[in-house]
Formats: C-alpha cells, structure tokens, sequence
C-alpha cells in the first residue's frame, strides 16, 4: 500500500482524512497538537509543526516513505509551502515553491497577476508610513502580504494610519496600501477549467453562472493563468471585483473553499470525496457537478464561521456548522 503524508489534522481536514483511510492509503500524519482529532486515524504520527520541513523530512527517511508516495494537505496556504518543498526533497510532481510562493505573496502575486495580462488593484508597497501621502478623501485598504485574516486587514479613512504588527508569519516585509476599488465583489472557485462563481451582495452569496461584466474575459485569462502555471488541477479562489468599465483581481487562495463546500453538502455532494479524488487523480467528480443546480440558493457566512443557506423559493433553511 503507498503512504500518503498528510499535514494538518484538526477537525477541518477530519472529512479528507477518513475519504484517504477508507481508500486504504497509509495515512503519515503532521500537526502541531498532540490531540489533534486526525492523528487516530494516522499510521504515523509526527507531533510538529508542519512548517518545520527539517523534522518532517527527518521522520519520512525513519519510515521508508519514497518518490512513489503521495502528499496532500486540506489545511491553511502554510501547508503548501511546506508541501511544495517536502516534493523538491522527494522527487514527488507537485506544484514549484517559486509558483506557491508567487501566488500567496501578495506582492509577488501582483506581480505575477500583471505578467499575464489580469488587473490588480492599484497597489502602493508599504514598509513604514514614512513619506506616504494619500488623498485624505479617499478610502484605502490595507493588507499585509501574506496575510488572510481581518487582524492583517484594515480600512484607511482620511489618512489616518494603524501601527503596523510585529512581523510574522502573516507579515513578512510589506503591507498593501490599495485605494478602493468600486464593484461587486466575486469569489471565483476554478478547477480544471470548472468555474463556481458567488457573487457578494451586502452579506450574502449568491451561486451564479457568469460574472455580470467581462465574463468571457475574466475566464480565459483565469484559465490562461492556472493552465501555464501548472495549477489546472488544484482547486484554486480567486477574489474578484467587477464593475461595467474593469475588473481586478485582489487574492488567490490555495485552501479549500467554505462556500463551496457548504453549498455541495448542502446538495448532498460529498465535497470531500470530489477534492480527495481529484488531488489524487483518481476521478474528476467536479465536473459532473450541475452549477446550475444553485441558482436559487444563497449563503450566509457568519464571523464564527456557522453557514446558512436559504432556498430563496422556498425560504427552506439548512445550517451548516
């Protein structure tokens, strides 16, 4: 039977595990938590974190895994980085750490974004407010670089500026500083060229089949993107705004998306089974989903991250925790 290193074992990436223990893969496992939820279903277990790739690389050469086991992950953008460089050690075909790297950076991915054609927001990098000036009467956000939560997150209004964090794993070397951009806000779920588009109107998102402006565009040049970066077959987020004149993208997204996973289990869709099995190359089961099938459904995600989703005919309601 082949291994497969896992790395992340909470309660999230407990639905993935059981999908690869019900395939008989011998499941190596990596998580910081000694109690981690998944580690009873690990055959090997490494108590660390799974950014220390010295210790994890140390524990893989103790139990004989090879260039003919797999890799996955279902946990944060962290995970990929780490993955990305265990496969370099391995000889596994996985995705570059320049590629990983270029697309969670946020200022390399802008930089990577404008390589290929695709708009950005107007961006200023920022190390220190020293020298900064900005119309007093705009509205800016700004982001750190490799940050995903709203603590790395903020709204500048008339000029006045937060004290940065200290560095970390969220903030490397930059913030963003990005004037607003007026649109509607999208989250683009793409894989293998299948797109699952929600559209943000006030606190809810809707499933819809085409984005409202430039859709054609924004989806050749999406496709454009993952196809020459090798990334066609990961399940990829991208946040979008539109408006009638321009659209830009702001984030790209490595980890498995709530929205998408909430409304699938919401369909009787085994989310789980169809990322497994598409990670793996067992079976595309993403493309025998019918997107139309949501049309009349919406999503609510509250900041405790429970999810409802209303059929908007019905007003039939289903939680999701």
């Amino acid at each position: 039977m082949k291994k497969i290193l896992v790395l992340g074992l909470n309660f999230d990436q407990l639905p993935y595990i059981k999908v690869l223990k019900n395939l008989n893969y011998i499941i190596v496992g990596v998580d910081r938590n000694q109690n981690s939820p998944g580690s009873k279903y690990c055959n090997f277990f490494l108590n660390s974190s799974y950014t220390n790739i010295r210790a994890i690389n140390l524990f893989l050469k103790e139990i004989n895994f090879s260039k003919k086991d797999l890799i996955f992950t279902a946990a944060s953008q962290t995970a990929f980085i780490s993955l990305s460089k265990i496969s370099k050690k391995w000889c596994i075909k996985f995705l570059s750490i320049k590629t990983v790297t270029s697309c969670i950076d946020k200022k390399k991915m802008n930089d990577l974004l404008q390589r290929f054609d695709i708009p950005i927001a107007k961006t200023i990098y920022v190390k220190d407010f020293t020298g900064i000036r900005v119309d007093k009467k705009k509205i800016y956000y700004l982001k750190s670089d490799y940050g995903k939560s709203p603590k790395y997150c903020f709204r500048i209004k008339n000029a006045k500026f937060p004290i940065l964090p200290q560095k970390d794993d969220f903030f490397k070397r930059y913030f963003l500083l990005q004037e607003k951009f007026s649109g509607t806000h999208y989250r683009a779920n793409v894989i293998r060229g299948n797109f699952f588009i929600f559209k943000k109107i006030k606190n809810k998102n809707i499933p819809i089949l085409s984005f409202d402006f430039h859709s054609d565009e924004i989806k050749k040049k999406l496709k454009n993107f993952l196809s020459s970066l090798e990334l066609k077959k990961f399940l990829i987020k991208f946040d979008i705004i539109v408006n009638k004149k321009i659209w830009c993208v702001i984030d790209i997204g490595f980890d498995p998306p709530k929205r998408l996973e909430n409304i699938l289990i919401y369909k009787k869709i085994n989310f789980y089974k169809a990322y497994v099995y598409n990670w793996i190359d067992k079976k595309n089961l993403f493309e025998n989903i019918k997107t139309n099938s949501f049309a009349n459904l919406e999503i609510s995600i509250k900041k405790n991250g429970n999810t409802t989703i209303v059929n908007r005919k019905s007003n039939f309601e289903n939680s999701c925790n």
